[in-house]
């Protein structure tokens, strides 16, 4: 990897993605994954554990195209009756067999083109005006490359949310798929296992005089 592409990469990572990389494993076929997303993007009564998903009247739209998709999201506005938020974040995904039956879906999200286009519209606005101001040139563009930052970090930080709840969507309707972690049984007899009766009683015993004090203060 050369060093403009590596630089290239670490600036798309850092003004475009807000998610450069995410992973997730499922015991299922492509396919399935694909048609489990598009069923959960549709509220249904049936499925009520999802219900959770959609406070707030949020929507979630997907875009299959053969072993990669696009999802995007959208809630209702407050104060604003049938207007929705607008589409901040475009979470794109590709499905790889993992073999064995599983799949591997990687997730990458980054703002939506015409979105960060809009990171430059109110500063460049702003900055037009702030030229004729009478000050000093170095307080203008101080006050300018503000404005620029401020604009960017707040687009930024609406499309992760955006995209943080699509990957929490994807996770959770998969999530009947997704491999449980095996949790090892602790041994009988174990130091931290009491298995007789005498042992509990004594236990309990020195919990009891060591709080006592306590209680009766």
């Amino acid at each position: 990897m050369t060093f403009w592409t590596a630089l290239r990469a670490q600036l798309l990572n850092r003004l475009w993605y807000v998610i450069p990389s995410a992973v997730v494993v499922v015991n299922a076929a492509p396919a399935d994954c694909l048609r489990a997303l598009s069923e959960a993007a549709r509220p249904n009564l049936a499925r009520l554990h999802l219900r959770n998903l959609f406070t707030d009247g949020r929507r979630y739209y997907l875009d299959p195209d053969g072993d990669h998709f696009r999802m995007t999201s959208s809630s209702k506005v407050p104060w604003r009756r049938r207007a929705r938020t607008t589409i901040a974040a475009v979470v794109l995904g590709e499905v790889q067999p993992a073999g064995e039956g599983s799949t591997r879906i990687r997730l990458r999200a980054r703002m939506r083109f015409l979105y960060f286009c809009d990171i430059f519209f109110i500063p460049l606005f702003m900055t037009s005006l702030l030229i004729f101001a009478p000050w000093p040139p170095l307080l203008i563009a101080m006050l300018a490359a503000l404005l620029f930052a401020l604009s960017w970090g707040w687009h930024r930080w609406t499309a992760a949310l955006q995209a943080i709840d699509i990957v929490y969507f994807i996770e959770r309707a998969l999530e009947d798929w997704t491999p449980k972690a095996a949790v090892g049984a602790l041994a009988p007899g174990g130091p931290d296992v009491i298995t007789q009766e005498r042992e509990f009683r004594e236990q309990w015993q020195k919990f009891y005089e060591q709080h006592k004090d306590e209680r009766e203060g």
